[in-house]
């Protein structure tokens, strides 16, 4: 590695022509403040606390903003009806009275408001010419209205009506309404100014919203407890799936993830998960058991080979011609065991039956002008069901001559070789199991050597042969692509057989619609 190369590679940068270096597994699952920050549970969480405190601020914000409103629209509405009393009052008793005849209009004003008498929390004034003529307070002892503040009530008039505002007492808010008294202020200018501390009620309006804003602190706090909880549930098989992922490998697709009760997303993401490993693994075990059948079988043909071309004499002509010749032989052999192998391994692949409708007369008189020349036996057709059914007509008829050409090998030329087909209801004769659905029984009988009932199971299983008496020719696979074929249907192959009374060959399968009668 060059110094430029070793400069990339402490900086981090990945280096051409290099091989890459696999980070650790424990680099791939940081478990620290960054990364419980960048997780979804956090992120979820986040996300819904941020919608949560948005509502919350928007709902205080615009109901505090009414709430203050509304608090300073009734002091206003309570000042206003007292002036407007203290005006009444005047004007009632010019009416009753000779003694307020000759008093000025901030002389009886100022008589009216100590007959009303202010609250506690208000004070009257009387403005003439534009400064306070008097005053007059509900608590004599902490005046609200003191002589800096003249001006800017004085200020506050209006001719046209009446008029509010707002002055800062003692650092306390004070709500005033100025009146103009009907026929004087034309004339003279006199108002009349009614105010109130409004410090209570703002005090009492932030007490709300420190009372708020703690209520939604807990109930954010508590948002975020429950929902911590909430979405680690959710999200559990999300953990338990990144687990299973580490451990994964090429090496071993056994490990599942746990899955609970449940139909939301986050669910059958895991069960979709567990279904691919299952299919992976599948897949991983046909082609280890492909790799280890064909190492097995194809090393017997191999040596044969390589024997006699090592003993061959190359300069005998005869000899030359008796080796091509096994040669050869084998050579065919050893094709058709790769193909053998090669239509097992693709056993399990969605394609590799294509069904399409098939009349079941027709369909076994085809098969048997195939098998009827394989060798001289007697040849007939048991039973045939006048049905339409769904099924692949190919791989069926490839199942029924492999039957065939067993029973050929296994019986004499007086013996008789049979096929048959009928529906079936859900129960077999047998009294095995079958689906709720109508099935299909195909069945190749013969009445030959039989087999012993120990061996029956095994005769389905790659390269398994029966014992004594049912010969070694053959790859040892014929049964076992019969047995593919039917579990490719959604069947099963099976067999009935008394060792020395014959064997009939089955191959149910079940229909998923019921057949078309013909």
């Amino acid at each position: 590695m060059t110094s430029t190369q070793h400069r990339l590679r402490e900086n981090g940068h990945a280096v051409p022509g290099t091989p890459a270096v696999a980070r650790p597994a424990e680099d791939l699952d940081p478990s620290g403040w960054g990364a419980k920050i960048h997780s979804v549970r956090f992120r979820v969480v986040a996300a819904m606390l941020g919608m949560m405190l948005a509502g919350l601020v928007t709902a205080g914000l615009v109901t505090f903003i009414v709430q203050f409103q509304d608090s300073d629209a009734r002091v206003d509405q309570a000042i206003l009806d007292k002036a407007n009393e203290v005006v009444k009052l005047v004007q009632t008793n010019r009416k009753t009275s000779g003694d307020y005849a000759n008093r000025s209009d901030i002389s009886a004003l100022h008589e009216a408001a100590e007959d009303i008498q202010p609250r506690s929390n208000e004070v009257m004034a009387g403005i003439v010419a534009g400064r306070v003529a008097w005053t007059v307070e509900g608590n004599p002892d902490h005046g609200l209205l003191d002589a800096g503040l003249y001006p800017s009530a004085a200020r506050l008039r209006d001719a046209a009506g009446a008029a509010f505002g707002e002055l800062t007492a003692a650092g306390r808010p004070f709500r005033t309404v100025v009146l103009p008294v009907k026929g004087a202020a034309v004339t003279t200018g006199t108002f009349l100014l009614v105010g109130r501390d409004a410090g209570d009620q703002r005090e009492h309006n932030v007490s709300s919203i420190r009372t708020y804003s703690l209520v939604a602190a807990g109930t954010l706090l508590g948002a975020a407890l429950i929902g911590g909880l909430v979405a680690g549930r959710l999200l559990d098989p999300l953990r338990r799936l990144r687990e299973a992922t580490r451990v994964v490998s090429h090496e071993d697709l056994t490990r599942r993830v746990e899955v609970r009760d449940g139909e939301d997303d986050v669910t059958l993401l895991t069960k979709t998960f567990n279904t691919m490993l299952e299919r992976l693994d599948e897949g991983a075990q046909q082609q280890q058991q492909f790799l280890d059948d064909a190492g097995h079988e194809l090393r017997t043909p191999l040596t044969i080979l390589r024997g006699h071309l090592e003993l061959v004499t190359v300069d005998d002509p005869a000899d030359v011609v008796a080796t091509r010749e096994v040669l050869l032989d084998e050579v065919d052999r050893m094709q058709r065991l790769v193909d053998d192998l090669l239509l097992l391994a693709n056993s399990g692949h969605p394609d590799f039956i294509r069904k399409e409708p098939i009349p079941i007369p027709e369909f076994l008189q085809q098969v048997m002008e195939k098998i009827h020349v394989l060798a001289d036996r007697r040849w007939q057709i048991d039973e045939t069901a006048d049905y339409v059914v769904e099924a692949d007509p190919q791989r069926l008829t490839q199942a029924l001559v492999q039957l065939a050409a067993n029973a050929v090998r296994y019986t004499e030329r007086s013996s008789t070789i049979a096929l048959g087909c009928r529906i079936e209801g859900p129960t077999a004769p047998d009294g095995k199991p079958l689906p709720a659905s109508d099935t299909l029984l195909l069945w190749v009988r013969d009445d030959g050597s039989g087999i012993a009932t120990e061996d029956q199971q095994r005769i389905f299983e790659r390269f398994g042969r029966a014992h004594p008496g049912r010969g070694d020719e053959g790859s040892g696979l014929g049964l076992a692509i019969v047995s593919a074929i039917a579990e490719a249907h959604g069947g099963i192959a099976t067999v009935e057989s008394e060792y020395g009374h014959g064997s009939s060959f089955l191959i149910r399968i079940p229909l998923q619609a019921v057949g078309v009668r013909l």
